[in-house]
């Protein structure tokens, strides 16, 4: 025999159906929605089993899968909270474990789940968290920091200028394609290339898109802004330059492959380098090029150059950090690494830091390549460090810390939780340290000290 409930239950779903023949059937009861099987029982079961059998990642896609075939479906929305929580993104983990606090309200076990997460204060050595802005939920293409504010980019389009002090929007506009690189800033403009193969203007006072230059790819790397003029690499192999005020082209090049490192510019020449290995200086007023180094890498070299003293300093997919002569291109010293090296290095006086795929940090001489000291992350390491006063800071691919260690020895100092993984290294301008999270969130901090 059924129970007085279950008989009640059946009744309101055949009323409610009888409603839908009438055409004047409301939604459901929350109690009895949440009652009714969900199309997410299975997804979430198959989620179990395979975080049984050690998948963590697959399991993430099935709970994700059930939250996408029912956004009300407690069970799902917890497993991801507590996996992400797990991963040490505490950010995403709280909104999953509040929309099933909200589903369940009272259950005493979530609401335990949504206090761990909750930041600890003191946990971050001398640095004060100066504001957190959380920005249209998306994946990050990355973000520049400039006197204007700070400029983030998300994949899909969205584009917002934050406020330095105060970390609110101040203008927020949708490309008309979707985002391929970082934003580039200067001249009042930042430029961002698009996946359609344009590269986009808007003005940063207002965000307003002034001018579009198509490419022949997309460009995938940061365009770079000086006196002007603004230089972009491209997937196809071509580089370009274009005046700043209305995308007008000055010159163009192609390379001997695509390009997807951002330039760098010393004095009045351009270096950057190609997926063939191969490392140009071109003269930026003409494109001319003055040397190129041939083939020094089996793979891509990605990472932006750094020049300093004469020398331009580019790591490769070879697993090399080379040093050149700025002028002539002559080769003074490469030194292996674990791994490729995609950021750009670090040149601090006499020093050249270097992160690697391979989960290292090195400093070397910048004069022979010798190394003074290395040290191993939890994870690779694809973006720059960044150095205020004698403090090294640096973040790593499937981590949510800012690491800080002594400059001269490697010696660790302490960690900062920002609260997800991080999808950018330490950006420092105006007094303040900017990160961006692979939530897209971005976050302000200033050492008190």
């Amino acid at each position: 025999m059924a129970s007085l409930f279950q008989r009640c239950f059946l009744l309101i779903v055949i009323l409610w159906t009888g409603g839908i023949a009438a055409g004047c059937a409301a939604p459901l009861p929350d109690f009895v929605q949440q009652a009714l099987p969900s199309p997410a029982a299975a997804l979430v079961a198959e989620g179990d089993r395979q975080l049984a059998e050690g998948r963590t990642a697959a399991a993430v896609l099935a709970y994700r899968q059930a939250v996408t075939r029912d956004d009300r479906y407690a069970p799902a929305l917890r497993k991801l909270g507590q996996l992400y929580a797990a991963e040490g993104r505490a950010r995403l983990a709280q909104q999953y474990l509040r929309k099933a606090a909200a589903l369940r309200p009272g259950d005493a076990e979530i609401a335990a789940e949504l206090q761990a997460l909750m930041p600890t204060e003191g946990a971050g050595g001398p640095l004060e968290r100066v504001w957190l802005a959380l920005m249209n939920a998306g994946r990050p293409a990355g973000m520049a920091a400039g006197d204007d504010g700070v400029v983030a980019v998300l994949e899909d389009g969205w584009v917002t200028l934050l406020d330095a002090a105060t970390g609110q929007a101040r203008w927020e506009v949708k490309l008309p394609a979707r985002a391929a690189s970082a934003p580039g800033l200067g001249d009042g403009l930042a430029l961002i290339g698009g996946e359609d193969g344009a590269l986009y203007a808007l003005a940063l006072a207002d965000g307003r898109l002034l001018w579009r230059h198509p490419t022949a790819a997309p460009v995938y790397a940061a365009p770079l802004i000086v006196a002007g003029a603004v230089y972009a690499p491209s997937g196809d192999g071509s580089f370009t330059a274009l005046a700043a005020v209305d995308g007008a082209q000055r010159w163009r090049i192609e390379a001997t492959a695509p390009l997807t490192g951002r330039p760098a510019l010393g004095g009045d020449m351009l270096y950057f380098g190609a997926a063939d290995g191969r490392i140009f200086g071109v003269d930026a007023r003409t494109g001319r090029e003055i040397w190129g180094s041939g083939i020094v890498a089996q793979g891509a070299v990605e990472s932006e150059p750094a020049i300093a003293d004469g020398r331009v300093f580019i790591g490769a997919g070879d697993s090399r950090v080379y040093a050149f002569d700025a002028q002539t291109g002559g080769e003074y010293w490469r030194h292996s690494t674990p791994d490729a090296v995609y950021a750009r290095p670090l040149v601090v006086s006499d020093t050249v830091y270097v992160a690697s795929a391979g989960n290292t940090l090195s400093a070397l001489d910048a004069l022979t390549g010798e190394p003074r000291w290395e040290i191993t992350a939890g994870s690779a390491l694809r973006h720059a460090p960044a150095l205020i006063g004698d403090v090294l800071y640096y973040t790593a691919a499937a981590d949510p810390n800012l690491y800080a260690v002594t400059a001269a020895t490697g010696e660790p100092l302490w960690q900062f939780d920002t609260g997800d993984w991080l999808a950018s290294g330490p950006l420092v301008h105006g007094g303040l340290l900017y990160l961006l999270g692979q939530d897209g969130a971005v976050l302000a901090l200033r050492n008190e000290n």
